[in-house]
């Protein structure tokens, strides 16, 4: 069986119409991973494929004792308008060599009346109403609904089987399942109940008054029981349920106006005040840096013109100290070109260009020198100038920036403050809020003791109905064994006695293979190869017992956590294996509260061999890092459940959770 495609509408988180495709690419690529964080739907999806599958039977993670019309009505997406959901599927299922593909539609709408369902199903692309009136019976022939939790489970929820009570129960269901030896427990409970109402027929005279008033006893306590269930259901649906329903809205109300707050108005006052400090720190820091050289940034346009000036004054220094030099000479030039005897008219055009550049030197070397800087003055406006600036300009802004952080900060820890509300404000919210609290739990210690009262009941039941059994025997014996009655008893009680001697004899023979079925599986998921050599199921009870390696019986509650989990994913493993149907298998939170070593055992050895196609339900602590990478060969699709909380709702994307280091 393969699932190929699932539709979502209006189912649950899920709004509006989502499909999703499941068909994987290749043999080699069976893994179906979709990533979400807690609350986005991961649960949702699974009771989907439940649900879809197995309508009235499905056992969904929320329904309880919800009757199925009622969990349908709930399971409608909550959207103003919204009054139609439903769910679709697509699979293909292989049956003696032929493909046949199928296709189940489950609407359901509410209204006045309540909610209706309407179910279809299509075989190879044409409508089957027939099988679709009669698709409870057909289904169990390639996905009994019994055994549905060997293959559709939540990760976090099987360490439960690991324990004696729960593990012996789930071994049991499977193993009855599995072997079909629920029709011969329903056979002999019929055989049981036909006996008895063949003793009861003809009673003698004297046991009539005894019968009749064991009859009657029994009769009683049934009805009281039944009355007891009644209550104790009414009391769950109208009051316990009513006051939840109104300590959600006291909570919200106290939400709204700040109740979270006020809660923290402590933490919010210290915050508040270590911004405050923070802000008076920055403005000390910003005083002390402007009482140094900082003042000079608002004057560097003139330093920039007393450089400019002190360099002016230079040339005029200069030109005065080389007036005289070059007077004397110029004269000596000219001479000498005379004494070469060279033209005259060179001559004097030299004359005139030396004059010239005398006269413009003297002139300059004649003007007022008016700041006169020292050579230690210059070399420190320069530094000054080409340096200190820079720095100091680049402090300053980074102290400004840092403080305008530092009053942002402030300014949203004093708003923060100023919002938290007054004590008056939220007392009597939060009283209501407590005295509701109060009130769930004497209702939930009502409840609980009503089902302890129940149970008691129960058991005073089966007893009366023992004695009743016995009381009936012995009127049938004492009537004689020769006619028909008592032939029919007896040959009855023949049958029963084959029934279980079959049931026995079945369950020992295939026992031992479950057995090693599941110590293969756990020995494979184990990280510590030794410390579980064999384990057995006892055919009477299905206890499950461990053994070490001293061959010593090994307690499952000797296991850590971790060791105990993956006994619980053996298990459904090892059934699952023994069932021989190829099933496709959903984890939702597969690796749960595993170690890393655990972890990595359970993604290299398990999940992609745990069926020929498995869809993962993961948050983004689990598949994630290292995980993801070593199961990413075996992924053929990938997608996540993105919730928005604004609008309460789910959409499922392609693609997987944004890259995270594995816890």
């Amino acid at each position: 069986m393969i699932f190929d495609e699932i539709v979502l509408h209006n189912f649950g988180l899920y709004q509006g119409t989502q499909r999703v495709e499941l068909t994987p690419p290749g043999s080699n690529k069976p893994i179906v991973l979709i990533g979400g964080l807690n609350g986005g739907g991961k649960t949702t999806f699974l009771d989907a494929l439940q649900l879809v599958l197995f309508g009235p039977h499905a056992k969904c993670s929320n329904r309880g004792s919800l009757a199925y019309p009622e969990y349908l009505s709930r399971c409608i997406h909550r959207r103003p308008g919204n009054t139609e959901a439903g769910i679709e599927i697509a699979f293909r299922h292989t049956v003696e060599g032929t493909e046949e593909r199928y296709h189940l539609r489950r609407y359901w709408k509410t209204n006045g009346n309540g909610c209706k369902e309407r179910f279809e199903v299509f075989k190879n692309g044409h409508a089957e109403p027939t099988l679709a009136d009669n698709w409870a019976t057909q289904v169990e022939e390639f996905f009994p609904a019994n055994i549905a939790h060997l293959f559709l489970f939540d990760g976090e929820q099987v360490e439960a089987y690991a324990s004696q009570t729960d593990s012996s129960a789930l071994i049991g269901a499977a193993i009855q399942n599995l072997l079909g030896l629920d029709m011969v427990d329903q056979l002999d409970k019929d055989l049981l109940v036909y006996e008895r109402r063949k003793r009861s027929e003809d009673k003698d005279a004297p046991r009539d008054a005894e019968i009749t008033s064991a009859q009657d006893a029994v009769l009683d306590l049934r009805r009281r029981v039944d009355a007891l269930k009644q209550e104790r259901a009414s009391l769950q649906t109208h009051r316990m349920d009513k006051q939840r329903k109104a300590l959600r809205k006291a909570e919200e109300r106290y939400r709204k106006i700040g109740g979270a707050l006020y809660d923290q108005k402590d933490a919010i006052e210290n915050k508040w005040s270590g911004s405050v400090q923070h802000l008076k720190d920055g403005e000390a820091t910003l005083r002390d840096f402007a009482g140094g050289a900082a003042p000079l940034l608002l004057v560097r346009v003139l330093l920039e013109s007393a450089e400019l000036r002190d360099q002016h004054e230079e040339e005029c220094r200069r030109a005065r100290e080389l007036a005289g030099a070059l007077k004397d000479r110029d004269k000596a030039a000219l001479k000498h070109l005379r004494g070469r005897k060279a033209q005259k008219e060179v001559v004097d055009a030299l004359k005139t260009f030396l004059d010239a550049d005398r006269a413009e030197r003297e002139a300059l070397g004649k003007k007022d020198t008016v700041l006169d800087l020292t050579p230690e003055v210059r070399s420190d406006l320069h530094t000054l100038l080409r340096g200190d600036t820079d720095q100091l300009a680049a402090e300053s802004g980074k102290l400004l920036s840092d403080q305008n952080r530092r009053r942002t900060s402030e300014e949203h820890s004093r708003v923060e403050y100023e919002s938290i509300p007054s004590s008056d404000t939220v007392e009597h919210i939060a009283k209501e809020r407590d005295e509701l609290r109060s009130e769930i739990a004497e209702l939930e210690a009502m409840h609980a003791a009503m089902g302890q009262d129940i149970e008691r009941q129960q058991r005073e039941l089966e007893r009366r109905e023992t004695a009743l059994a016995r009381l009936l025997e012995a009127d049938a014996k004492d009537r004689g064994r020769r006619d028909d009655r008592s032939r029919i008893l007896h040959h009855s009680g023949k049958v029963r006695k084959t029934l279980e001697a079959f049931r026995h004899a079945v369950i020992a023979r295939h026992v031992r293979r479950i057995e090693q079925l599941v110590l293969d599986s756990y020995r494979q998921l184990l990280r510590k190869g030794g410390l579980v050599t064999r384990l057995s199921i006892d055919p009477e009870d299905y206890a499950l017992t461990l053994y070490g390696r001293d061959d010593e019986p090994l307690s499952a509650e000797r296991l850590s956590a971790g060791e105990r989990q993956l006994l619980a994913i053996a298990l459904l493993w090892g059934l699952a294996k023994a069932s021989g149907r190829p099933l496709p298998t959903a984890i939702d939170t597969p690796l749960g509260r595993l170690d890393s070593i655990h972890r990595m055992h359970l993604v290299e050895r398990y999940l992609p061999f745990a069926s020929h196609q498995i869809l993962l339900l993961s948050t983004d602590e689990e598949i994630a890092g290292d995980y993801h990478e070593r199961l990413r060969p075996w992924v053929g699709h990938t997608y996540q459940l993105t919730y928005d909380d604004k609008t309460g709702a789910t959409h499922i994307a392609p693609g997987y959770l944004p890259s995270k280091e594995a816890a």
